[in-house]
């Protein structure tokens, strides 16, 4: 399949004549990886995390020559797992209609005609692929699942999805929700999640303030004073909780500010950050016709404990582009490891 298809553009009126005038839609989230997530580099093999449990009460008053014994703690494990995947995009020149202005116009056929890499027509194209790929990374960090089943075959995931692109490793969704049931201390329940219909799982008025409220009561006070602990949610949530704000008088503590350009919630002090890209993901993967699948979701929790395992940073955003002579094209490569990792159940609080 040609990397550009033309097919739909009209070549008889003024057309665009650079890449550069071309429109390219937007993609859902292109922040970086590091604003959630630490990533851990080096990964590219089963490597184990070993976890030392909290020493428990010390100190007796002295009786005599021997010091009281004190209880030791015991090791756990988990393992990084991660995955090695790729894609190709490929661009032949001559696949594209000899009017197309889109592209420069050579002096020569060979091998200029054909050679488009260093370009400021592909460069275009390969940031727009680039910033495809971390959209896609970012997907597959929370809704990956290696058992992954459509709706018809008694799953979650839409009909028609094509579960290649999900089941490769388990996302932190399926962890999560694995590792904080719904009969664990640190679970909030959202009940409109278990409505049949989208309009009956519509959000009733201030229920994202009391879902929010019920997540920091219930967190661990490890988690609740950590520096960087945040609440990731769904839009779905956020808006809630933004009209609410609208309407109550509330403390500097619930608010949302403008930072540099771009708006900030907090809740409590805590920040929330809003994640726009799950609820598409929902919608467009996780969808059964006629209701969503969880389609409300909050995670209290750090960077640390939600890390991503990679062997380098720069393979999840970088190509590796190049032009084979033999067959006049231009290739644009992509191969990563990669994994993620919900680490300690007590430094998470999920709402879902």
């Amino acid at each position: 399949m040609p990397l550009i298809n033309a097919d739909a553009l009209t070549l008889n009126a003024r057309e665009a004549e650079t890449v550069s005038e071309v429109i390219f839609e937007r993609v859902f989230n292109e922040s970086n990886l590091a604003e959630y997530h630490e990533i851990e580099t080096g990964i590219d093999v089963k490597t184990q995390i070993a976890f030392a449990e909290r020493l428990g009460l010390l100190g007796k008053e002295t009786q005599g020559c021997t010091p009281n014994e004190a209880g030791g703690f015991a090791l756990t494990e988990k393992f990084w797992t991660p995955v090695l995947e790729d894609f190709r995009l490929k661009h032949c020149q001559a696949d594209m209609p000899a009017l197309l202005k889109l592209f420069r116009k050579s002096q020569r056929v060979n091998p200029d005609f054909f050679d488009m890499v260093g370009t400021q027509e592909l460069g275009v194209i390969i940031s727009a692929v680039e910033t495809s790929l971390l959209e896609n990374i970012h997907r597959k960090i929370w809704f990956n699942d290696k058992t992954a089943a459509t709706v018809a075959n008694s799953g979650v995931f839409t009909n028609g999805t094509d579960l290649g692109y999900f089941n490769s490793f388990d996302g932190l969704f399926k962890q999560i929700l694995a590792e904080v049931p719904i009969t664990a201390a640190n679970y909030v329940a959202i009940a409109k999640n278990g409505q049949s219909t989208y309009a009956a799982q519509a959000l009733d008025e201030d229920a994202a303030i009391t879902i929010f409220e019920q997540m920091v009561t219930k967190a661990d006070e490890r988690l609740v004073s950590a520096d960087d602990a945040f609440i990731l949610a769904t839009r779905s949530l956020a808006d809630n909780y933004r009209a609410t704000l609208r309407n109550k008088n509330l403390g500097s503590g619930f608010l949302e500010v403008v930072e540099e350009g771009r708006p900030k919630l907090y809740f409590d002090g805590i920040e929330v950050k809003v994640r726009y890209d799950w609820d598409r993901y929902i919608k467009d993967y996780q969808n059964n016709g006629t209701k969503y699948n969880l389609p409300h979701r909050a995670i209290l929790t750090t960077k640390s404990n939600i890390p991503v395992g990679t062997l380098s940073e720069d393979d999840l955003t970088k190509l590796d582009v190049f032009y084979d002579k033999t067959l006049k094209t231009n290739i644009m490569d992509a191969a990563y490891s990669i994994d993620a990792k919900h680490l300690e159940s007590y430094m998470t609080v999920a709402a879902y």
